[in-house]
């Protein structure tokens, strides 16, 4: 009797032991965060990023568009990537074709043939009858030699769909490492992609809420399935940070300005998103960030090129 007793107070001590390591640690992680030590240099200027490839010119997402970025000099483009049914990489913005194509349906459950007939310039007027649903792959082809690729992965849930291998494996077909940054609100997918290949630029992108219930009640739904509100407290991104080890972070520019300065002031390679009016870009170029993500680049360079 004795002895189940002694066995039961063991265990008790090693699990208390065992959760007071784990509430240390991360008590820990949550409160340091050391000085930046990531893949990504610093810049003397301020990089310059087409918002969708050029979205507000062309086709949404469309490699007319980021080609179109790269003949006006921008240092890179920002698109988004998500999964086709076929398992290919294809770079597109909204989770189903219907506001952007002359289709209907979700992308995922399209196959890369079906996506290529989809018309993207139906919807944006006359011009570009050559725009199509690109993949990473073209992106990664056309793009890379001239300028840096910013690809967000939209994955809104944990489950590991292999985006992610398949992202990897594009890069080291171009030998792309230094030109293609992959980003994402999921910090599992940005702590798969340094498992599968440490040699990735990871961005880890985030915003800000309030933790007033009446403002998380008016988060639209499908908000919340990509971007889980608890990734919206700084403390809890300060955790994610030390584990996932990010080589860049994307912050909105709402995000609060005493965050901003502290990770800049930690050496952390900043891009600051989405700002268009002029003010606002002042302001964000005073920051001196890494680079700003603009759906008005020409002005944003322009008003860099200004500063130098």
């Amino acid at each position: 009797m004795k002895n189940m007793q002694n066995k039961k107070s063991i265990r008790k001590r090693i699990l208390y032991a065992f959760l007071t390591l784990i509430i240390l640690t991360l008590g820990y992680f949550s409160l340091y965060e050391p000085n930046y030590g990531g893949l990504i240099k610093k810049q003397d200027k301020v990089l310059v990023f087409a918002h969708r490839g050029f979205g507000n010119l062309a086709p949404d997402n469309s490699l007319v568009a980021a080609k179109l970025a790269m003949q006006s000099n921008m240092d890179g483009v920002d698109v988004d990537g998500q999964f086709s049914a076929d398992n290919e990489v294809v770079v597109f913005h909204d989770l189903s074709v219907d506001r952007l194509t002359n289709g209907t349906g979700k992308v995922s459950s399209k196959t890369i043939a079906e996506l290529l007939k989809l018309d993207l310039a139906t919807k944006y007027g006359k011009g570009f009858e050559n725009a199509y649903v690109a993949t990473l792959d073209d992106f990664a082809r056309e793009i890379t030699p001239s300028g840096i690729l910013m690809v967000e992965l939209k994955v809104p849930s944990s489950k590991d769909t292999g985006i992610e291998k398949r992202a990897a494996e594009i890069i080291k077909k171009y030998n792309a490492y230094e030109n293609v940054y992959l980003s994402s609100f999921n910090p599992l997918v940005l702590y798969r992609l340094k498992k599968i290949d440490p040699r990735i630029r990871t961005v880890f992108i985030f915003m800000d809420t309030n933790w007033n219930p009446e403002l998380i009640a008016e988060i639209k739904k499908e908000d919340l399935v990509n971007l889980p509100w608890f990734l919206r407290n700084e403390t809890i991104r300060r955790v994610i940070r030390n584990i996932v080890k990010p080589d860049a972070l994307s912050v909105n520019n709402e995000v609060d300005e005493e965050t901003i300065d502290a990770l800049i002031k930690k050496g952390y390679p900043i891009f600051l998103w989405t700002i268009d009016e002029e003010s606002r870009l002042e302001w964000a170029l005073n920051k001196k960030p890494y680079g700003i993500i603009s759906d008005e680049p020409i002005i944003t360079k322009k008003l860099r090129d200004g500063k130098e």
